[in-house]
């Protein structure tokens, strides 16, 4: 990778920024795109960014590229970006070598480990390449992911009417592609879309790619409002949520490049694919669906043997053993939910 687009990737990757505090963030990205000629851009009451460039000819579609502007780390006053060389983790089932990669991983002020926030700071690094390099493309940059996608799932409908199909850069390692993500299929099964991009990942990232089923990320929000095929793609982040999280530049440098010759080899077509609601067999067999009916899997009451329950020092993560959903809490939000509990229990009391 280029020095000055390496710098641009560290100083994506300084911004502090974490669930519901992402004005950091979104602001970075306004003052990023101002800069870059041809792009329109808006955001919504949510600070979700909308972001085009080029102007569509007759029956040309937009490929459309997604990633959300959240961590899950705790705010730091600073994020100090430093070059190490570092040995990839076994990651997802994904076994590496002993072999050390120019890696960029994030410290405090006082030299402490802190999360960098690939997750997702290296999707929004490459969306605003993108938006560097291609001459037609929008993009998506939606809040508040890392606790349910809440920012996607209010998308605003009117700027996926000319969307051919959506990528996303929202997965650990360099391997992983979303076949299936909240129980949504995104695209068909040995369809055209598939077909015509998965070789070119795999020989982009010189991988054999995983096809997975995964809990949660912002395309399964928008496979459910737009008509059209939809992915997600690992780009290069190793030890996700953790402070010892790190960036791989090869990755990115990769995932860029397999980014920008997706949109030569589909074209500014439309994938055509469906939203089909997703029952309990869109899950495939993290559960034995002969246990199980539709009611009993999507009730409202809390059975705690369906859930996983992890804590540490930074919180709480709560996962589905089911779903493969999963919700986490840190310090301060458990404080606010056991505040809100106790007043519930005091009140109860009371009369």
């Amino acid at each position: 990778m280029e020095k000055t687009q390496l710098n641009r990737l560290k100083d994506v990757l300084s911004v502090p920024t974490k669930t519901y505090q992402e004005d950091n963030m979104v602001n970075y990205i306004r003052e990023v795109l101002d800069t870059i000629p041809g792009v329109k851009y808006y955001t919504d009451d949510m600070d979700n960014v909308y972001a085009t460039k080029g102007v569509l000819s007759e029956s040309e579609y937009y490929p459309m590229f997604i990633a959300h502007t959240d961590t899950v780390h705790q705010l730091v006053d600073q994020i100090i970006v430093k070059e190490e060389m570092l040995i990839k983790p076994n990651t997802f089932g994904v076994k590496f070598n002993d072999q050390s990669f120019l890696s960029l991983k994030g410290y405090t002020s006082d030299d402490n480990p802190t999360g960098i926030g690939g997750d997702d700071k290296c999707g929004v690094f490459l969306a605003l390449e993108l938006l560097l390099t291609l001459p037609k493309v929008k993009v998506g940059l939606f809040v508040s992911e890392e606790t349910g996608c809440h920012g996607s799932s209010k998308c605003d409908p009117n700027f996926l009417k000319d969307v051919g199909y959506a990528i996303q850069f929202d997965a650990p390692g360099n391997s992983l592609i979303t076949e299936v993500c909240s129980g949504t299929r995104l695209y068909e099964k040995d369809g055209e879309f598939i077909n015509l991009i998965k070789p070119l990942f795999e020989e982009s990232m010189e991988v054999v790619s995983d096809e997975q089923s995964h809990p949660y990320t912002d395309v399964s929000q928008i496979k459910r409002k737009g008509d059209f095929s939809c992915i997600n793609f690992s780009c290069g982040y190793y030890n996700m949520h953790t402070k010892d999280e790190f960036v791989v530049v090869d990755d990115m440098e990769r995932a860029l490049a397999f980014a920008i010759e997706s949109v030569s080899v589909l074209g500014l077509n439309k994938y055509r694919y469906e939203y089909q609601q997703p029952t309990w067999k869109s899950y495939g067999d993290l559960f034995d669906v002969n246990d199980f009916d539709d009611d009993t899997l999507f009730e409202d009451e809390i059975d705690m043997e369906r859930l996983t329950v992890t804590t540490s020092d930074e919180g709480m993560t709560i996962e589905s053993k089911f779903t493969g959903d999963m919700v986490m809490l840190d310090n301060e939000e458990m404080l606010e939910i056991y505040e809100v509990i106790r007043d519930q229990l005091i009140s109860k009391l009371t009369y």
